[in-house]
C-alpha cells in the first residue's frame, strides 16, 4: 500500500498597496463622518418638535461632614417658571422643564443659523434620593443658570444604632 499524499494549495491574494490602505481608510472615516452628521441633524430636529428629552449636566456633593446632599444642575437661559422639582415615586427626584427658542428682536421671518449647538426642547433629570425623605426637607433655588437642590443626607449604616441579642 502506497499513502497517497495530498497537497492543499491556496490561492493568496496580493497584497493591498499602500495606496487602497489609505483609500480604505479614507473611505471608512468618511463614512464615520456622514453617520455623525446625519445622527446630529436628526437629534436637532427631534429636539425641535419635542421628541426627545435632554439630560441637563449634574454635579452631586456628597460632603460626608455636611447634613445635606447638594446637587448643582446647568440650565442656562431658562426661566425659574419653566423648571418642576417633584418627587416621585420609589425615592426619585425629577427635575423637568423647557428650554424654548429665542428669537433675537426685529429677525422674526425666514432666519437662518449657519451653527445652531444649543439645545432646546425638553429636558428631565432623575435624581435618587433617601427613603423616606419628604418634598417639605427638599430646597430647590435657581441663580445665574444653575438649579441648586439639596435634601437631608439619609440614615446610613454607620449612624444607625444596633442592637445586639444577649440571649445567644
Amino acid at each position: 500500500m502506497t499513502a497517497a499524499s495530498t497537497v492543499i494549495t491556496r490561492k493568496q491574494s496580493p497584497k493591498p498597496s499602500q495606496e487602497e490602505r489609505f483609500r480604505a481608510v479614507d473611505r471608512t472615516l468618511a463614512r464615520r463622518y456622514i453617520f455623525r452628521i446625519l445622527r446630529e441633524r436628526q437629534i436637532f430636529e427631534q429636539l425641535q418638535r419635542g421628541i426627545l428629552v435632554y439630560k441637563p449636566r449634574a454635579e452631586i456633593c456628597d460632603d460626608p461632614s455636611s447634613r445635606r446632599i447638594t446637587v448643582t444642575l446647568e440650565l442656562p437661559g431658562i426661566k425659574p417658571e419653566d423648571v418642576g422639582v417633584r418627587l416621585a415615586k420609589d425615592n426619585v427626584l425629577l427635575v423637568s422643564g423647557e428650554r424654548r427658542p429665542t428669537t433675537p428682536a426685529g429677525q422674526e421671518g425666514n432666519v437662518t443659523y449657519p451653527v445652531k449647538e444649543i439645545k432646546y426642547g425638553k429636558f428631565e433629570r432623575v435624581l435618587k434620593v433617601p427613603l423616606g425623605t419628604m418634598m417639605s426637607t427638599i430646597s430647590a433655588v435657581m441663580n445665574d443658570g444653575l438649579l441648586v437642590i439639596s435634601w437631608p443626607r439619609g440614615p446610613s449604616s454607620a449612624m444607625l444604632p444596633t442592637t445586639r441579642d444577649s440571649s445567644s
